[in-house]
């Protein structure tokens, strides 16, 4: 275990404390009563740009927002700025006008033609304000080239920790009397997707769960079992054939990145009907292939944000995530979290995480937990494993 200086042990043992005071498995936690007074009401406006360049979670937990956008200015074209890699959650979101996708989201405006041709095509739309959900300086630099001139971002209204990611995206857009069921995200599929997930699931045996074992690109995770939010292969095999053989069908999702995981996993589990589709959807595919599934056990991941926002039961491996901030929101659904913090959590996106060599976050879980879950949604559920 890496030392801690007692003044991070101490700021870290007190979020604990915060943390588990208001979180209870299955539940929401409430964030306080939105002020109807604060309620800013722009009227009149006809073109609004929402900016969220990110990963899929990111990106779904902005689609609150946009239907909110959209009830309180009916009349307004609302446009997305998102990264390449999650676009296709918001192509057939009825709320957008267009869609932005950004491929180079790192390169500075004056080296990316791609940007330059963004900025060009922002400036011609003339809108009445962005609602900025990143904090890098570059996207508000991109906004003021492209005429900008009003601005709504966490500079204005700081990111509030204790408060989930939806709810501060929300608050920056000057949202602040959302009710709780108006959280939920939003994730349309296609005829198409729905015939993908089809042929894909239907030799599997139900209820059918599903078993997610990658996080985020290839370039950051490494052996991704051992490091940061990955679980171990042994712990997802043992659940596995402990579903298996209670009579359940497995399917093993994945990206490309993914794929030679799950076959490991499957072939080392011993089990004839564990089925593998890792590296086999495009991303809305996976998402209808989720939909369709009674169950899905997933590492803290961008499908189980996808499987929230499709009302499908889920049991979530937690690690170094600020589960307060983003874990899987849903009304839909019962969504069950097995998180034991150890004193160096949470780590994302501060300089312990970089020298992570242990995720004793998710060493702490143990299949036993898992299973223990999943047998008590799957009853609640009408099915039985």
């Amino acid at each position: 275990m890496s030392s801690l200086s007692p003044e991070l042990t101490a700021v870290s043992a007190i979020w604990q404390v915060w943390g588990w005071a208001q979180f209870i498995p299955g539940t929401m936690v409430d964030s306080g009563p939105m002020r109807d007074d604060l309620i800013e009401a722009d009227s009149g406006a006809r073109r609004i740009l929402v900016v969220r360049v990110g990963a899929l979670g990111d990106t779904l937990m902005a689609t609150p927002l946009v239907r909110l956008l959209h009830e309180r200015h009916p009349e307004a074209e609302i446009d997305f700025l998102s990264s390449e890699l999650a676009a296709p959650l918001l192509e057939l979101n009825r709320y957008l006008t267009n869609l932005f996708p950004l491929r180079g989201r790192n390169w500075p405006i004056s080296l990316s033609p791609e940007k330059s041709r963004l900025v060009r095509r922002l400036r011609s739309r003339a809108y009445d304000f962005a609602v900025l959900l990143e904090s890098a300086p570059r996207y508000r630099m991109l906004l003021e080239r492209a005429g900008l001139r009003q601005i709504r971002s966490f500079a204005e209204t700081p990111f509030n920790p204790g408060r989930h990611a939806i709810i501060n995206n929300l608050l920056v857009a000057r949202i602040r009397d959302a009710r709780m069921d108006e959280l939920n995200m939003d994730l349309p599929l296609s005829p198409q997707d729905e015939a993908v997930a089809s042929r894909l699931l239907a030799d599997i045996r139900r209820p059918r769960i599903g078993v997610h074992t990658g996080w985020g690109p290839q370039g950051r995770k490494g052996k991704q079992s051992r490091r940061l939010r990955g679980w171990a292969h042994a712990g997802f095999i043992e659940v596995i054939r402990n579903l298996a053989d209670h009579g359940a069908g497995i399917i093993m999702t994945g990206s490309a990145e993914d794929a030679r995981d799950a076959e490991r996993i499957r072939r080392q589990s011993g089990v004839s009907h564990v089925h593998s589709i890792a590296g086999r959807t495009t991303v809305r595919e996976l998402a209808a292939v989720l939909k369709n599934v009674d169950l899905l056990i997933s590492v803290d991941s961008g499908p189980c944000h996808m499987a929230a926002a499709l009302g499908t039961p889920l049991v979530v491996l937690w690690g170094p995530g600020r589960l307060e901030q983003t874990r899987p929101w849903s009304t839909l659904s019962p969504v069950r979290v097995i998180y034991h913090p150890p004193p160096c959590a949470p780590c994302q996106s501060t300089p312990l995480q970089k020298t992570c060599t242990r995720n004793l976050c998710m060493e702490a879980i143990t299949p036993e937990e898992v299973l223990a879950e999943a047998r008590q949604i799957l009853p609640a559920a009408g099915l039985v494993c």
